[in-house]
């Protein structure tokens, strides 16, 4: 065994769609937040919340979108994604 946590290049490839796949949905999320609170504060509708709640969602999952993002980044890193690509 090499020390490594993954036995085949496969699993690396799962892991990062995994890890890009939360990443993007953190950021759709936020994405819709902003949205509803925008048209809550434009078109003055009620959302059962007020704007600001919306628009400090919004932050809260752009900032948690982080996490899956330096995991990606740290799977390409660590493994060689890069290296391996243009082989």
């Amino acid at each position: 065994m090499s020390g490594k946590p993954y036995k085949d290049w496969e699993e690396v490839k799962k892991d990062i769609v995994k890890w890009r796949n939360i990443n993007i949905g953190c950021l759709v999320i936020a994405l819709l937040m902003v949205i509803a609170g925008a048209v809550a504060e434009i078109f003055k509708v009620n959302l059962d919340m007020a704007p600001i709640s919306y628009f400090i969602l919004a932050i809260f999952f752009a900032v948690i979108s982080i996490a899956p993002h330096l995991q990606v980044a740290m799977l390409k890193s660590w493994y060689g994604v890069e290296s391996e690509r243009k082989k």
